[in-house]
């Protein structure tokens, strides 16, 4: 059954890329919203592809099984997945480099350190690893709620409506990967190899394909987006 999840997989992000890529080539003006989507599902795609070939993992020290690739995966498309929210809560972008870099960087270092806490075989790394982790998505997390949420009311009630429900997703679902991370065989164990496969399996198809479908169903709020529309003098100091 591992393999047949991670085939799922295989066939959700695939799926998911081709309609964002069709979708892209259909509309004019804010694409970089389409390319970057279907990025995030593209990566996602060759990861699991490699995971369901048996390229994507290793066998460890301890025995079991661990799915490198998946924090490769992560490594590369949840950044992108910030920066689709940073450009839709931002009316201009190009003047929070920094708030932006700053959201990106502690994200990478997230993973980082969650791929070291998962690869450990010694259970007082991965303990320390794991709380700084979890510290870093603290970070990660706060960040989007007092700095993005605040930069997203300054936009137009469609571009709000639209960052406040990516950013709630968004939200959920990252705080539900440590968990399932604590439950299975990287961390205590209570669930197998194989409903840890479909957990993560679940999630990201929620956070990549489930996340996409949502930001590109409107694009003329897109647009509004990418024209930097709605801000006003509000937006003066972040937008």
């Amino acid at each position: 059954m591992e393999t047949f999840w991670l085939i799922v997989g295989v066939l959700g992000m695939g799926l998911g890329t081709v309609y964002f890529v069709y979708r892209g080539t259909q509309v004019q003006g804010a694409q970089y919203f389409y390319w970057i989507t279907a990025a995030i599902t593209l990566v996602a795609f060759v990861s699991y592809l490699a995971m369901a070939a048996g390229a994507g993992s290793t066998i460890l020290n301890d025995g079991r099984q661990f799915y490198y690739f998946r924090y490769i995966d992560w490594l590369i498309t949840t950044p992108l997945l910030l920066l689709d929210l940073a450009l839709l809560a931002l009316a201009r972008p190009g003047r929070n480099i920094g708030l932006i870099a700053s959201l990106l960087g502690l994200d990478v270092f997230m993973i980082v350190t969650g791929l070291i806490a998962g690869s450990s075989t010694n259970a007082f790394f991965t303990v320390v690893f794991f709380i700084v982790s979890t510290a870093a998505l603290i970070g990660v997390l706060y960040l989007l709620y007092t700095r993005f949420f605040a930069a997203a009311r300054t936009r137009s009630p469609g571009v709000s409506e639209i960052f406040n429900r990516l950013a709630v997703l968004t939200i959920v679902l990252w705080i539900l990967y440590p968990i399932v991370f604590l439950l299975g065989t990287e961390g205590f164990r209570a669930v197998g190899q194989e409903w840890e496969i479909f957990l993560f399996l679940v999630l990201d198809l929620l956070a990549k394909v489930g996340f996409g479908f949502l930001l590109l169903s409107n694009h003329q709020v897109l647009g509004e987006a990418g024209g930097g529309g709605g801000g006003g003098a509000r937006a003066s100091r972040v937008s």
